[in-house]
């Protein structure tokens, strides 16, 4: 640690952020002034940035998401949205106008655009005759509404946004661009120090520091206060300016101050800055099985399973018998990462597909014939939060007969997001295409089924659960050609099938002893991977 000197902290006035370490945890107390809130001057610049990033989430919307939507509707939905700014503006659609009220009076009645005007020969939206119509309706809304007036260009422009979105499904979203920052950085990495910040009011305060980051390494803790970073004080800094101030060019230094909790004195700290990015992989060997849980999949969690198994067959007391790969708790992340980490132990062949109308996001995914482990034996651990990218990693090791699923019923989200980054630094992520095991059937909405299900074990111990599921002969195929064939648009049917196993939230050791068993009985694993292996389906037409 380089520390060059200490000072007395003199808190600066209202704003002046309290930490104290409570018995229970970290408690942070915030002091903040009741001022009214200061006008806003909107310039013709802001609101020309306001229209061309309502147009380009317009075009996004209309013309990569998964549904076909009507851009008159996206229309409505944005202006809908200014209503979280003030409750007295409203907005409905006839055949030929968008009626724009305040109150209860209609303040002005905007035409909608001839048919031929909002699309080109291909059928993709014109969005740019759509954002004007949401400007002209904000511009009017401005003559009648205080609150409106006050409103930043920012936060027009998020409401706006994410008035658009609202209500498509639960996995699309607008992120303002202090969410998007934090967003990209946990799934690309940046170079820091490596904390998470409370900011805005007072001092900014560490919420959490990553694992073996410089900001551990030097002594920084959560509950500490930076109060300034290379000469430039944070005092009332938003959280993307600090964010921003504490990143630099990779070994570089960050010269802070820093107040610890609980003194009121004041270190001086120069910390080198280096890639930050949070680990997902986390190994262990027990009995000559490498056990791996996967937290998530961010830039470098195929690179850990790669380094993860080397590691392994250098440090294994004896020969690998085995790998178990933990997926419970795993709700997905970067899809190209879950289709490398399935590669790793797979020959050559398919992954999955997606389908989709929108022609780039249509995806073939297959192997490379990779398998680090050459076909050592390999069990899926998956349960009620194993999700996205994570589900179709254990659906394609099941499909393709590499391994056997040991747990509960996922969680059935087959679709994928597209994430697109906005001319404000936001970022709109939408659902685009939906994921198709290589046995031919969408996990959307039902989920995997294990080969051997422990969410309602009884007191059976894990030989006795195994040798039960063995002695029910072909069930399980019966039941993964059910789960295959199911249709997708009956919801009856698909609960009835997860009902069967039904899903569990835990990470019990119980479900790594039944795989360790599994690993053991070759016998077993031979009958479990023929029961749930791949059956080839018609892939199923999604409405």
């Amino acid at each position: 640690m380089i520390e060059g000197h200490c000072r007395r902290f003199t808190p600066k006035g209202a704003g002046f952020v309290k930490s104290v370490i409570a018995p229970m945890g970290l408690a942070l107390f915030f002091l903040s002034s009741c001022a009214p809130r200061s006008p806003v001057t909107l310039t013709d610049s802001d609101d020309d940035a306001t229209e061309a990033v309502i147009s380009q989430a317009i075009g996004l919307l209309g013309n990569r998401y998964i549904d076909p939507l009507l851009p008159e509707q996206l229309t409505i939905n944005a202006i809908e949205g200014l209503e979280a700014i003030d409750p007295e503006i409203s907005v409905s659609l006839t055949p030929e106008d968008i009626l724009a009220r305040y109150g209860k009076n209609t303040v002005v009645t905007l035409p909608l655009p001839d048919d031929d005007e909002t699309a080109d020969e291909n059928g993709h939206i014109h969005a740019d005759i759509w954002a004007a119509l949401v400007m002209d309706s904000l511009r009017t809304y401005r003559v009648y509404s205080p609150a409106l007036r006050q409103a930043s260009a920012l936060e027009i422009q998020s409401r706006v946004i994410a008035g658009a979105i609202e209500g498509l499904d639960p996995y699309s979203r607008y992120e303002n661009p202090n969410r998007a920052e934090i967003s990209r950085d946990r799934r690309e990495g940046y170079i820091g120090i490596g904390v998470d910040l409370i900011a805005g009011t007072g001092y900014p305060v560490v919420k959490k520091i990553t694992e073996n980051a410089p900001a551990l390494k030097y002594g920084i803790h959560p509950g500490d206060q930076i109060i300034s970073v290379d000469g430039t004080d944070l005092y009332n800094r938003s959280q993307l300016e600090v964010i921003d101030r504490l990143k630099g060019a990779p070994d570089s230094i960050a010269v802070l101050e820093i107040n610890p909790t609980g003194s009121s004195l004041v270190r001086r700290l120069e910390v080198p800055r280096e890639r930050i990015i949070a680990r997902t992989v986390f190994p262990e060997i027990r009995n000559n099985v490498l056990i791996v849980e996967v937290r998530s999949f961010n830039n470098d969690t195929a690179a850990e399973i790669d380094q993860a198994i080397a590691d392994a067959k250098i440090w294994s007391a004896g020969p690998l018998a085995g790998v178990i790969l933990d997926l419970r708790g795993n709700r997905g992340g970067l899809l190209n990462q879950g289709v490398s980490v399935a590669d790793a132990f797979l020959t050559s062949g398919p992954i999955g597909t997606t389908i989709t109308r929108v022609p780039a996001a249509k995806h073939i995914f297959t192997s490379d014939d990779r398998d680090f482990t050459n076909g050592l034996p390999l069990v899926v651990l998956i349960n009620g939060r194993t999700a996205s990218s994570a589900e179709l990693v254990a659906a394609s090791l099941q499909d393709r007969g590499r391994a056997v699923l040991v747990g509960s019923t996922s969680f059935g989200k087959g679709s994928v997001q597209a994430i697109n980054d906005l001319k404000n630094q936001g970022t709109i992520t939408f659902t685009w295409s939906r994921l198709v095991a290589p046995s031919g059937y969408t996990f959307d909405r039902i989920g995997l089924h294990p080969a051997i299900c422990t969410s309602e074990i009884g007191d059976h111990s894990p030989q006795q659960l195994i040798s039960h599921a063995m002695d029910d002969k072909n069930a399980l195929a019966k039941t993964m050609q059910a789960w295959r064939t199911v249709d997708f648009k009956n919801e009856s049917s698909r609960a009835a099938l997860r009902r069967a196993c039904p899903p569990s939230y835990g990470t019990d050791k119980y479900d790594v002893d039944v795989a360790l068993e599994v690993i053991k009985n070759p016998a077993a694993y031979g009958y479990f991977r023929q029961q749930s292996t791949l059956q080839t389906v018609a892939a199923q037409t999604i409405d």
